[in-house]
């Protein structure tokens, strides 16, 4: 696979995985830019799987990214925003509560441990296999399933601890997660 079908291909799914993970637009395009100068620069032709070899890539500048971060280079930043495509024309009640939802999901995210948001970030949101994901991970996929698993229930519990106002905004019921 040439650059800039590699890059075309798996932009979007880096993106969002470095978007969730950093909880920053801007430090999420940089990292994803970082993934690909590596694996533009790498010899991939011993990649067996590429979309797992190239998330490994992004977890590790994120973990690095932060590791600084949290060693007092830079504080990590709260703002968290979403930019995913949107269905043509949303009316404006349905790009608020689209918002709304994401923002809600992305808080329950930040109060999982960080292995399992990690895990259901890459298995839900970069859309991974189960053992795509544990390659990703370097854990075995009993441990993957297992904190994907751990966290869905966490989630939910999460979930359900919401005031009923903030469930029937976000249109999602609790067994939904």
């Amino acid at each position: 696979m040439d650059d800039h079908k590699l890059f075309e291909t798996y932009k979007e799914d880096i993106y969002r995985y470095c978007l969730h993970m950093l909880r920053s637009q801007s430090d999420a395009e940089d990292i994803c830019q970082e993934v690909f100068v590596k694996a533009m620069l790498a010899d991939r032709i011993q990649v067996e799987y590429i979309k797992a070899w190239l998330m490994r890539i992004a977890a590790n500048e994120c973990h690095s990214l932060m590791r600084r971060r949290s060693n007092g280079n830079q504080k990590e930043k709260k703002a968290f925003s979403i930019n995913l495509p949107l269905h043509p024309s949303p009316s404006v009640e349905q790009a608020y509560e689209q918002a709304e939802t994401a923002d809600e999901f992305g808080r329950l995210l930040d109060k999982l441990n960080p292995k399992p948001r990690e895990a259901l970030l890459l298995y839900y949101m970069a859309d991974l296999s189960t053992n795509d994901t544990a390659r990703t991970l370097n854990v075995r996929v009993g441990t993957a399933k297992s904190r994907i698993n751990r966290g869905l229930g966490v989630l939910k519990k999460l979930y359900e601890k919401l005031p009923e106002a903030q469930r029937k905004g976000s249109g999602h019921r609790a067994s939904s997660y």
